[in-house]
């Protein structure tokens, strides 16, 4: 309905009897034959059936290699059929019978307006659009989601495992707005992924960090993933790594990106030859408990710290031998940072004392304190405004701020949850959509 018709051409033939009765001839005898081998199928009752992952079969590989291989000892494995040229076809072809299915909440992410906004001015709601939770995510939690800032459709989510099973497994899916029914990439990891980062500048790598204190390193773009891992004497952590991130770099400079655990290191990362990670430690493990870190993205070494005592400490890359500031921020642990894309002197912190709060960079008192009547799960400043900010709570309802309007007040509380509880744990906004990804339970 929506490409140009094609174009029309006239043409005739003459047809005789005897043309007409040998066609006619030809589709007999075809349809005994069809109808032969339909039969012969049916008796032929000892044949094995042929049970095909739809997974593979719809383009998702899964990650990992054999114990002690090159470029990893983590024991996953390898699930993937040499399809070919049809494994592109038939991603393709997904992706269009899925829009087909979801045209009405396509149609609402394209084009949506809310007329009730013209009677309320100051009050706002969010429209769910889509539910990424395929079957074999449904046991875990998502604790860390990114948007992909190359391509628009493209974001990952990393999981741990939930309450109901043992800390033995991962996840670490590769979604696309295009589809949502399925993830375009599953990695299969034997712990917990607790963090990760896409490149700013290129789309396909993907760094992430694991609850037993490695970073690995990804390359989501090859029909035959690979990935890069440390290792006990290549500078693991000795705890769950809690934020990894990446810096733009020049190019022909080494692609680099940092992680923090709550062993209280800080390590920068660097990627050498195309085949291994090189570390060096920024911050000595003189912190502990480090919960999360966010590094000003000016390209000044400024990086915040939060801790799980609840303050949050700026240092300086460059200069690491001490802390430039100390902000007592809360009286729990910091569960989130963000710096202002906008204004670089402005970032958010938030806490599982129930409290957002906004700083200026060289004063130790916060400039706006909002109260959300819940632990507060994480928070995000808005690429499009300077003044916007969404937060989600432990309750999984969202909040939407825009302090130039009202400080105290939000424009919008939105609940996640409407048939039972869940918990939520994560918030991210798209940097090209006018759509925020919220993730958690289930």
């Amino acid at each position: 309905m929506q490409t140009e018709p094609p174009p029309p051409y006239r043409f005739s033939v003459n047809v005789g009897e005897g043309d007409i009765y040998a066609a006619y001839e030809s589709d007999q005898l075809a349809l005994q034959r069809f109808e032969q081998e339909k039969e012969e199928k049916r008796k032929d009752k000892d044949a094995k059936k042929v049970v095909v992952d739809p997974l593979v079969v719809l383009g998702i590989e899964r990650l990992g290699g054999k114990k002690g291989s090159k470029g990893g000892d983590s024991g996953m494995s390898l699930y993937q059929a040499d399809l070919g040229e049809l494994r592109k076809v038939a991603c393709v072809v997904e992706r269009m019978v899925t829009q087909n299915i979801y045209d009405d909440i396509s149609q609402d992410f394209k084009y949506w307006e809310d007329g009730s906004d013209e009677y309320h001015p100051l009050q706002g709601s969010l429209l769910p659009l889509w539910k990424f939770r395929p079957e074999i995510c449904r046991n875990f939690i998502v604790s860390d989601l990114c948007c992909s800032p190359v391509f628009p459709d493209l974001f990952a989510a990393a999981y741990t495992a939930g309450d109901s099973r043992e800390e033995n497994a991962g996840l670490l899916c590769v979604f696309t707005l295009k589809n949502p029914a399925s993830p375009e990439r599953v990695y299969h990891t034997p712990c917990g992924v607790t963090s990760l980062h896409f490149h700013p500048q290129i789309g396909r790598l993907l760094a992430a960090g694991w609850s037993d204190g490695r970073v690995v390193l990804y390359d989501v773009s090859s029909t035959t993933p690979c990935a890069l891992s440390c290792t006990t004497t290549s500078g693991k952590h000795l705890l769950p790594v809690t934020q990894v991130q990446w810096l733009e770099t020049t190019p022909g400079e080494d692609v680099t990106f940092f992680s923090v655990s709550q062993d209280g290191r800080m390590t920068q990362w660097h990627m050498r030859d195309s085949c291994r990670l090189v570390h060096a430690d920024v911050f000595e493990p003189h912190l502990p408990h480090t919960l999360g870190f966010e590094v000003r993205p000016d390209g000044e070494g400024i990086v915040l710290l939060g801790l799980e005592s609840g303050a949050v400490f700026q240092c300086s890359i460059v200069c690491a031998s001490h802390s430039l500031y100390h902000y007592p921020a809360h009286t729990s642990m910091v569960r989130g940072l963000a710096w202002n894309t906008h204004h670089p002197n402005v970032f958010l912190s938030c806490s599982l004392d129930w409290s957002i709060k906004v700083w200026l960079q060289l004063f130790t008192a916060p400039l706006v304190v909002l109260d959300v009547g819940g632990a507060v799960a994480g928070l995000a400043w808005s690429p499009y405004n300077s003044s916007v900010l969404v937060a989600i709570t432990d309750e999984c309802r969202a909040y939407v701020f825009d302090l130039s309007v009202r400080v105290c007040t939000p424009l919008c509380v939105q609940s996640m949850a409407q048939r039972r509880p869940l918990t939520a744990s994560c918030v991210t906004f798209s940097p090209f959509y006018p759509i925020i990804f919220i993730g958690g339970e289930k």
